[in-house]
């Protein structure tokens, strides 16, 4: 790719910019993209060789006693710390094993926000799993993390920084809820200081930065929109606009970085790779049952929903609680190959997004959805009954009784982009 063409120049003597199109802009980009990668490794690289270095140094020093068990430990530290960017259970494991780590989730957490020269994607995949223990260090983990006077965006900066939040819409949920409360607990006095509020708007401030720095979004958020889909998100009170509109010029500034990806850019793509099925449905309306076709997407134990496939912009989601069912509908005046998900104890833990493209809570206890063909009605009905029947496996008694609670209280945006 050439910037410049030499034989070209402008009056002044400078040579012409030539204009570069979509496809070489993106061409462009990816190159500069895979060269900080290969920089990062060649870092990492030239860190092992000094490593290696100073171990055959340190070999000339065999009688002195000190010297070999400071070299063993650091050796052990490296063989843990390789454990873990490779299989960050087994690498913790490892470190416990051979007292490094203590066993209490306090110190896992202050050792992986230390980070020393761990992978923030492994951190990241730690962080998500769903296990007791593992939220517990998750907890710790934000709660070592102080964002006493900083206003979102610059908790959001600090927080996303310290791992690479992973492409799971669930993990993001819960990672984010843990962020909400402590956002609230360092600012009690602050303009947020209502949980839900905070959870809800981090989300959308990470939505308007895929929005803004995204370069296959096309239909770009304005600083207006961005204000009106926040709307009575506090409490049914609106955000003051001051508030949003800097939020939005913080964001246009700058964008996230999240480290183990590319800059902060279309980070939750990955949320619709390898989906456990595709299709279009028809989603009936709840007030007005009003009927519209949609692309669904089922992956990880969540329902997505577009306009057409292929779209960028999500337009709503269904999480597959552990409490929930899906059954064929039997009713004769309903159309063919319908089926339905439903919740026996609550109104199902949902969000979509209305006519001015604010995020809104469902307010279902049911979901009926038509298939194009009966072949299809069973693919879903089985596909939907395996997600749910794997967050059975996967959630112990506590996390099932905590996603219960936590779907009576309303809204949950998993922040696609």
């Amino acid at each position: 790719i050439f910037l410049f063409r030499v034989n070209m120049t402008t009056d002044a003597g400078y040579p012409e910019r030539v204009s570069r199109s979509e496809e070489e802009e993106k061409l462009l980009k990816e190159i500069r993209e895979e060269k900080e990668r290969l920089w990062f490794e060649i870092q990492e690289l030239r860190r092992q060789i000094i490593d290696v270095d100073n171990e055959l140094a340190a070999l000339d020093e065999v009688n002195d006693e000190d010297m070999r068990a400071e070299k063993e430990n650091q050796r052990v530290h490296r063989t843990g710390r390789n454990k873990f960017n490779d299989n960050p259970k087994e690498g913790i494991k490892f470190l416990q094993q051979q007292g490094k780590i203590g066993q209490s989730a306090d110190d896992v957490a202050k050792y992986l926000l230390k980070g020393e020269f761990l992978n923030k994607r492994a951190i990241g995949d730690y962080l998500g799993e769903g296990k007791e223990f593992n939220i517990d260090v998750l907890k710790k983990f934000i709660g070592l993390q102080d964002f006493t006077g900083k206003n979102i965006v610059g908790a959001l900066r600090v927080f996303l920084a310290s791992f690479h939040l992973p492409g799971e819409a669930q993990k993001i949920d819960r990672m984010m809820q843990f962020f909400a409360n402590r956002y609230v607990e360092c600012n009690p006095s602050g303009t947020l200081v209502n949980t839900d509020t905070c959870y809800i708007l981090a989300y959308s401030t990470i939505m308007l930065n895929t929005s803004l720095h995204n370069p296959s979004v096309k239909d770009k958020l304005t600083v207006e929109k961005f204000i009106s889909m926040n709307r009575g998100i506090d409490g049914g009170k609106d955000l003051p606009p001051d508030l949003l509109t800097d939020i939005y010029e913080d964001v246009k500034k700058e964008a996230f970085k999240i480290p183990g990806g590319n800059g902060g850019v279309n980070e939750f793509a990955e949320t619709f790779d390898n989906p456990e099925k595709t299709g279009w449905l028809t989603k009936e309306g709840g007030k007005y049952k009003s009927r519209h076709k949609r692309w669904f997407i089922l992956k990880e134990g969540m329902l997505y929903y577009f306009k057409q496939s292929g779209d960028e912009e999500l337009i709503g989601t269904i999480p597959l609680q552990v409490d929930l069912k899906v059954r064929p509908v039997e009713d004769p005046k309903a159309p063919p190959n319908c089926f339905e998900i439903y919740s026996e104890i609550g109104v199902i833990k949902a969000w979509k997004k209305d006519s001015d493209k604010r995020a809104v809570p469902g307010n279902h206890d049911t979901y009926r959805l038509q298939a194009p063909s009966e072949d299809e009605q069973k693919e879903w009905i089985l596909a939907i009954n395996d997600a749910i029947s794997k967050l059975n496996e996967n959630d112990s008694v506590q996390q099932r009784k905590k996603r219960i609670l936590s779907a009576v209280k309303g809204l949950d945006l998993p922040g696609m982009e």
